[in-house]
């Protein structure tokens, strides 16, 4: 149906610019009637195109993809390098993958210590959009730390934002590296950062090292979580990220 009315009003369009130039063309009585051969033909065109835009089917709304979908308050870091090469993976590494790296750099320390306690933030750099967290520890090599970054809320800034990254331990250090997420909300601290140590996220050969439920890890820096004793260490800092604010729209 769409289409005989859509020829219907091309075949009326052409007979109305035929009848323009020359109306005994379209009409043999209508010689010199031009105005009525234009008139009779562009009507003819008109309601047939009407008719074809009330048949045609209305368009299918198209569906927004997940990736157009806005996420503000999750952001992950970015991959970086240390200086020996091991890359900081971001958290979209699975754990399978941070297993695997696990392994990689795994080495027992001879002779094994009796307990594990040290975990703590050594230094924190900031420039422009970049931080920087330089740790030591105790811990095995190729431990698996967990390492978050949160905005904490104040009556001026309310909303909050959580980074969360993973790194690994090598010669009693770590480093891991965030990027601040393009949002002025963002520039405001004051700020906490917690590393944290738990033996349930550890390849079996850690686990042997500190224990299934953390019974080797001790100290002012452990606590108990869901029945296992982590090691964790958390510190505030204060400062500004140099981030514009969006211009309005």
């Amino acid at each position: 149906m769409v289409y005989f009315f859509l020829i219907l009003t091309m075949v009326f369009l052409i007979l109305f610019i035929i009848g323009m130039i020359n109306p005994s063309l379209v009409i043999f009585h209508f010689k010199k009637r031009r105005f009525l051969v234009i008139f009779i033909y562009g009507t003819l065109a008109l309601i047939s195109f009407i008719v074809l835009i009330i048949t045609s089917p209305p368009p299918q709304p198209s569906l927004n993809s997940n990736n157009e979908l806005p996420s503000v308050t999750k952001e992950l870091s970015d991959q970086n390098m240390t200086e020996n090469g091991t890359a900081q993976q971001s958290n979209q590494f699975s754990t399978l993958d941070w297993l695997k790296e696990s392994e990689k750099y795994f080495s027992p320390k001879k002779p094994e210590p009796e307990q594990y306690v040290l975990l703590s933030i050594s230094l924190v750099t900031r420039f422009d959009q970049v931080l920087e967290i330089i740790g030591e520890t105790d811990l095995p090599n190729g431990s698996i730390l967990e390492i978050q970054f949160r905005q904490l809320s104040t009556p001026k800034y309310p909303y909050q934002f959580d980074l969360q990254t993973y790194t690994l331990v090598q010669s009693n250090e770590y480093q891991a590296t965030f990027h601040a997420p393009e949002n002025f909300l963002f520039s405001q601290g004051p700020f906490q950062i917690r590393v944290s140590f738990s033996p349930e996220n550890q390849i079996p050969a850690i686990q042997k090292l500190v224990g299934k439920n953390g019974e080797k890890i001790k100290g002012k820096k452990s606590r108990v979580e869901n029945q296992t004793r982590i090691l964790e260490d958390i510190k505030e800092v204060s400062f500004e990220f140099e981030i514009n604010p969006s211009p309005p729209r």
